[in-house]
């Protein structure tokens, strides 16, 4: 085994116990101090891989790149209202999803302080509405409920409900229910998320383009957002009367 191969090896694969790298090892002093630094180093990382990660650090680090994005960014988003400051960025985590972020909307909070569902909510509208703008999958009742079950929700009937977009979304600390509804001023984003999410609530917010309110139902609770001219309260009462809980 040349020098070369042996370098690589003890780089990619320090614990080989391969008799011929084994052999190249033992060729040199400088072969034998290059392998013992590169098991040093594994050891060091597996030792790194090992520490417990904090609750939310990854949703943490992923708002807080959002807030300090450079203004040059440039993603497809609606032109927000004047002062509201919203900065959009591409992101890409292990779930591979987009944030879009207001400095004024959302302030960074400290560590020591949960995020709101709001802030995490309006993120998730702005970041996926490149994604699936004028996209309608003509979504079916069978289709909602499949979705709806792993929440233990069912929606008993959609009478005059037009919903054009319905799945999973890897929302905070794991999955929630995203539908798209259109409503009479454009689409309202619902989010059904589970009661245990570690998110603080406020009933109602708004941007200056986007409004939502919050409703806790039995099982989770309930975020509605669409455009500032939107009627949600109907829309609300509506979906309540007609969700059955399993749980």
């Amino acid at each position: 085994m040349d020098e070369l191969e042996f370098r690589r090896r003890a780089i990619t694969h320090p614990s080989d116990r391969d008799p011929a790298f084994l052999a190249a090892a033992e060729a040199s002093v400088a072969n034998r101090k290059h392998l013992d630094e590169m098991k040093q180093l594994d050891r060091s990382l597996q030792r790194a891989m090992e520490v417990e990660v904090p609750a939310g650090l990854a949703e943490r680090i992923l708002l807080r790149q959002a807030m300090e994005a450079s203004d040059d960014v440039e993603v497809p988003l609606p032109s927000p209202a004047k002062g509201t400051g919203w900065r959009p960025l591409a992101m890409a985590a292990s779930v591979a999803f987009l944030l879009g972020m207001s400095t004024r909307w959302l302030s960074w909070p400290p560590a020591s302080e949960p995020l709101s569902l709001a802030q995490v909510a309006m993120a998730h509208v702005y970041g996926e509405e490149p994604f699936i703008q004028g996209v309608d999958e003509k979504v079916s009742l069978q289709t909602i409920n499949a979705k709806m079950e792993k929440y233990g929700a069912t929606l008993m009937d959609m009478p005059g409900m037009k919903i054009t977009y319905v799945n999973h979304c890897a929302f905070y600390q794991g999955p929630a229910l995203h539908m798209v509804i259109q409503g009479k001023m454009g689409p309202v984003t619902l989010f059904l998320v589970p009661k245990h999410v570690p998110l603080t609530i406020q009933p109602d917010f708004a941007d200056g383009t986007l409004k939502g309110e919050i409703l806790p139902l039995k099982g989770a609770n309930m975020v509605l957002i669409g455009d500032m001219q939107e009627s949600l309260a109907p829309v609300a009462q509506q979906l309540e009367s007609r969700l059955h809980w399993s749980i």
